[in-house]
């Protein structure tokens, strides 16, 4: 009993008085209209009473106020939605929900969203002009769009149309990507955002997959290099922040790099503020230290990585059998054999191989890390040449070097410890190699695909039941060097980024040059190309099409953006809010709420947000509408099933997401007919699943769960070949060929400098997060001489248990 007397309790109250709050506060939201229709909730809805959460009912679905897509439940009273909660039958957020996730209740009931198409009247465009917006009915405005892609393609090619999107919606960008290729033959696509380029090359390269983390099931000592993982972002939030939360109260030890105090750090065992840029420096001193101490894991590097290959000193490539094709070995015998055929490959050491003088990869690897003592790292980041010492002896030891443990049967090698990174560093120049200096410190004490170690989301999958492998994957060997590949991160098909590198011939036919950039996972130089076709030798797009995003706003030189969008003859949008990037459009479609549509796969095959290991199943969760969408706006799988009806491409396009998600023909919807986007997600799940896991069973029950195997979890464990590279040797062939040709074509290029020296003032742009924002660019400024009112990162480590303090510059 509460004390006012009420049997209330303070979360009953909160909900009661939102529902309250939405009954008296906001109207249309029925229709966009409220004042010319009035649907104002405060007349139609019930006499309002205590919340009740066993009135109406409570329906499962999944959240997309953010990329990660837990899964919730909306509490539904009278076609009203009164209260959004998670799911705590699914392990996509463990039953958790996050402020933005409840707050997506004002997202649905919100005045200002559209709800209707609508089209530009005033023909001036820019941030000072009013597009003069004029409601249409959607037979024009898919007459407009229809007609403008058309007319574009038809006068210039497949080039003459772009997509944008951005990562908040994996599947929504991949239907736009399929809809605007199957319908209009559109090639072009291009990331809004920056997202994590660098990062995902090198998880791609080590763990098979694009998203990687610690194995936080197992792991004792993390180091996280610009992350606020687990504690305020990154992929998978809900789920590792309990995990981590878990393993951190039994004792894992926490280390954070960092030039600020982010919610990773204010939580570390250890905070380290470092010089913005300069974590590659850092993260060499470790690995310096690590070697001079022994604190490395041989085996795993002759036996899992390329660090024995044997490379010319004169040239930095490594040696290849000629007849077999495959790279060399120095075995114990003092005999070069292919890495396939050596049973005891060295390690260390020099030798001449047919005349020539060669080294092996771990040799070259570790003259080069010499230079980057703990006192040389100093001078670069601030960071105590102490504190590397000590935190490199902490990993080393952690790590367990040498010991094994058993799960399910299987014995495996035990690696405790992890270093993971993300945006903090991967979303700045230099992203890549900040990434390689990093990462490969796993490599060094064997952590990388060992259990407690640094493991990819999920490197593998043998499928979701026990006898139907439809949706299943496996990283590939590239045989030269007995290298892994990956599969892909949104469905998990096969790619090579070797195949990229060693087997193209550069030329460039895509406006993003991606030719050019073979480990390149995101299509952002697009912007910088449009912007200078002239430069780059590129056809500038005619009609822009943005899905869901908002280009302008995310790179930083807005008057360039500017100019690009006034340069198209037409720019499409779909949202459901106008934005600065709507200052430029010229008609405008809206789509309804993620609470008014339905979706197959929302988690696509569980390998972009579901952080995986053991104890973490296979979860298929459901998307479903849990309201009629206001004014009927369309989702986006049904506003481009119209788009392919009308044109008469329904085979084409349906045919495209057959293959995507893995289709069986025996469950495949009517290629003759408009996409029903609840019948092709039926038709999805009973292809991956099997015939009682449709999608009337997921609405009802929500979420679908299949225990993970050993080997799906841990790349290796069944003995599987395959390596990971520790020399890049693909590094200096990609440059050898990208050199030749922006040389033939006179395409500007500079290839990333070992490290550049600012003089004078420096303003670094930083990254960072806090729970309940993403903020970024922001600029840290690091002035050679003092000035008034701005702070210095400072030059000590201290722990979080001391109040860190910051020297004030006068």
């Amino acid at each position: 009993m509460s004390e006012n007397g009420l049997n209330i309790s303070r979360r009953g109250f909160v909900a009661g008085a939102g529902a309250a709050a939405l009954g008296a506060g906001l109207a249309g939201c029925s229709s966009g209209t409220a004042e010319k229709e009035g649907t104002d909730l405060a007349s139609t809805s019930p006499e309002k009473t205590a919340y009740d959460p066993e009135a109406g009912e409570w329906i499962p679905t999944t959240c997309n106020m953010c990329f990660n897509n837990c899964s919730i439940k909306a509490h539904v009273v009278d076609g009203v939605v009164v209260e959004l909660t998670g799911n705590p039958e699914s392990s996509i957020g463990n039953g958790h929900i996050c402020g933005k996730g409840a707050a997506g209740i004002m997202m649905l009931y919100d005045p200002n969203r559209i709800t209707k198409p609508m089209k530009r009247t005033n023909p001036k465009k820019g941030f000072n002009e009013d597009p003069g917006w004029e409601e249409i009915s959607w037979d024009e405005a898919y007459d407009l769009v229809d007609s403008h892609m058309r007319e574009a393609i038809e006068r210039s090619g497949p080039h003459a149309v772009i997509g944008m999107s951005m990562v908040a919606s994996q599947i929504g960008s991949l239907v736009r990507g399929s809809a605007l290729g199957a319908i209009y033959g559109s090639a072009e696509g291009a990331s809004s955002d920056i997202c994590g380029t660098g990062v995902h090359q090198m998880e791609y390269l080590l763990t098979g997959t694009g998203n990687a983390r610690p194995d936080y099931k197992y792991c004792n000592y993390v180091i996280q290099f610009g992350t606020n993982a687990g504690t305020a972002t990154r992929h998978g939030f809900n789920m590792t922040a309990e995990l981590f939360a878990n393993r951190r109260a039994e004792g894992l030890r926490h280390v954070v790099f960092d030039p600020h105090m982010g919610a990773s750090g204010e939580k570390a065992d250890l905070w380290v503020p470092i010089r913005p840029g300069t974590d590659a420096a850092a993260a060499l001193a470790i690995a310096n230290v690590l070697i001079e101490e022994g604190l490395i894991d041989v085996e795993f590097l002759k036996t899992r990585t390329n660090a024995p290959s044997l490379v010319n000193v004169e040239t930095g490539r490594i040696l290849f059998d000629e007849t077999a094709g495959k790279s060399l070995y120095m075995d114990a015998d003092g005999t070069p054999k292919t890495y396939d055929k050596c049973a005891d490959p060295q390690l260390e050491g020099s030798f001449e191989v047919n005349g020539v003088a060669c080294k092996t990869g771990f040799t070259l690897y570790k003259e080069r890390v010499a230079k980057y003592t703990p006192e040389y790292q100093e001078e670069i980041t601030t960071v105590p040449a102490a504190t590397i010492r000590q935190i490199a002896k902490e990993l080393g030891e952690a790590a367990h070097i040498g010991e094994t443990i058993e799960i399910d049967g299987v014995t495996l090698p035990y690696r405790p410890a992890a270093v993971d990174a993300f945006s903090g560093i991967t979303r700045h120049k230099h992203a890549f190699h900040i990434c390689w200096a990093v990462f490969t410190l796993n490599n060094l004490i064997g952590s990388t695909n060992s259990v407690g170690g640094f493991c990819g989301f999920d490197p593998a999958c043998n499928g979701w039941t026990d006898d139907n492998p439809n949706m299943s994957w496996h990283p590939a060997v590239w045989e030269p060097e007995g290298l892994i590949e990956y599969d892909g991160l949104l469905l998990g098909f096969p790619g090579s980024y070797y195949q990229k590198i060693y087997e193209s011939d550069y030329t460039p036919t895509s406006m993003n040059l991606m030719e050019l950039q073979p480990l390149s996972e995101d299509k952002h130089f697009v912007h910088v190309s449009q912007a200078n076709p002239d430069l780059y030798h590129t056809q500038p797009a005619e009609v822009a099409f943005c899905y869901a995003c908002n280009p302008i706003k995310w790179w930083g030189n807005y008057d360039e953006q500017a100019e690009i969008f006034k340069n198209y003859n037409y720019v499409i949008g779909i949202d459901m809010y106008l934005n600065e990037s709507s200052y430029f459009y010229d008609v405008i479609l809206p789509e309804c709420c993620y609470l008014e549509r339905s979706e197959p796969l929302p988690h696509a095959a569980n390998n972009h947000r579901m952080i995986g290991g053991m104890g973490n199943p296979w979860t298929i969760a459901v998307w479903q509408k849990v309201v009629e969408p206001r004014d009927g706006a369309p989702s986006s799988w049904e506003l481009f099933s119209e788009l392919a009806d009308r044109a008469g491409k329904n085979a084409e396009f349906i045919g495209l997401l057959n293959k995507f998600f893995r289709v069986k023909e025996e469950y495949a919807v009517p290629m003759d007919q408009k996409l029903e986007v609840e019948a092709f997600a039926d038709s999805v799940l009973k292809s991956n699943i099997d015939e009682e896991h449709d999608f009337a069973w997921f609405k009802e029950h929500g979420v679908y769960d299949h225990p993970r195997d050993v080997d799906e979890a841990y790349l290796w464990a069944n003995g599987d070949a395959g390596r990971v590279p520790m020399y890049f040797d693909f590094m200096l062939e990609a440059k050898e060929k990208v050199e030749a040709k922006v040389a033939e074509l006179g395409i500007p290029w500079r290839p990333m400098t070992t490290r550049r020296c600012p003089t004078g003032s420096l303003a670094a742009v930083t990254r960072w997060s806090i729970p309940t924002s993403t903020l970024f660019p922001c600029i840290t400024p690091m002035p050679s001489t003092p000035i008034p009112g701005l702070w210095r990162t400072p030059t000590s480590t201290r722990s979080t248990k001391r109040t860190p303090t910051a020297t004030r510059l006068r």
